[in-house]
């Protein structure tokens, strides 16, 4: 392959060994960085500045610096993995301990065994996908919880790679946090989620209210809902962070809800995400929901 049909199919990146095996010499190539054409930014790693500098070309910067022994981690990795990152940034890479090289600018490097959590990804040595979703969802913060949430949703990984990916990293940097990630996404009977919203209800000082109350439903079947304002016939359906991984759980908990509305009572589902990030706003559509069922 030519070398700009090369560089066409890599984001305008190259390096000297891939010019090289593109047929050009030690003498072409200097001539390309001495005309301004192709610019350092890496040892051995240029960018040919009539690409557009681009995130993906960042990306593999940091990716051809690295190789053949390290791997995009966390965010950059979730990011070329196509796992709904928005961006790459931070841009961090794994290399294995002792490997002595200095970070180029605007990339960060942690030394890490990565004990084969790594593979290859569009030309590109990233980890895992179930230890890529561990580390961005430490690193993304209070977004983590959404972020782990959808790969579940979409199966993208199981809980049990996740814990067994967890379980050959511990130790690592962000290790306990991401054991807290995984026991609150394990957490399949919403308890934690229902302490919260109880919390939630305590602290505005909402009362009038039943957890795990057993209803009988018009035809006969017996309901139990979570959070119950019997006087309102209102309902508060809570699901846990992985509630949605439980196809089965989802489509009996659709058909609950559809025969409790059905016997006069309103239903509001929360969310884990909701829980966590817009409480505030949660307890206000409580109090607006109770304001008219209450009503005379």
């Amino acid at each position: 392959m030519k070398a700009d049909q090369f560089i066409a199919s890599r984001n305008g990146v190259i390096t000297r060994s891939q010019a090289k095996q593109c047929g050009m010499s030690d003498d072409q190539i200097a001539r390309k960085i001495a005309s301004g054409e192709w610019v350092r930014r890496a040892p051995g790693v240029y960018f040919v500045t009539a690409w557009p500098w681009t995130a993906a070309a960042r990306v593999r910067i940091a990716a051809e610096w690295i190789r053949p022994v390290g791997a995009l981690i966390g965010i950059s990795a979730a990011w070329w993995l196509g796992l709904g990152v928005a961006n790459p940034h931070p841009i961090v890479v794994a290399l294995p301990p002792g490997d002595s090289r200095r970070a180029p600018s605007g990339l960060s490097v942690v030394h890490r065994d990565l004990r084969g959590d790594r593979m290859l990804h569009r030309d590109l040595w990233v980890t895992t996908k179930a230890l890529t979703v561990l580390d961005a969802a430490v690193a993304l913060g209070r977004e983590g919880q959404a972020f782990l949430d959808r790969a579940l949703q979409q199966k993208v990984v199981s809980l049990d790679e996740l814990r067994a990916t967890q379980s050959r990293h511990l130790g690592r940097r962000g290790s306990r946090a991401a054991h807290e990630l995984l026991v609150q996404a394990a957490d399949r009977a919403a308890s934690k989620a229902e302490r919260m919203v109880i919390a939630l209800l305590k602290d505005a000082g909402i009362t009038g209210w039943a957890v795990n109350l057993a209803v009988t439903l018009s035809d006969g079947r017996e309901a139990i809902i979570d959070i119950a304002f019997v006087g309102a016939k209102f309902a508060l359906e809570i699901d846990g962070w992985a509630f949605h991984s439980d196809p089965e759980r989802f489509i009996d908990r659709r058909a609950r809800t559809r025969a409790l509305v059905a016997d006069g009572w309103v239903v509001a589902e929360v969310a884990w995400r909701d829980l966590v990030q817009r409480p505030e706003k949660v307890i206000d559509e409580i109090r607006r929901t109770l304001a008219l069922r209450c009503a005379p």
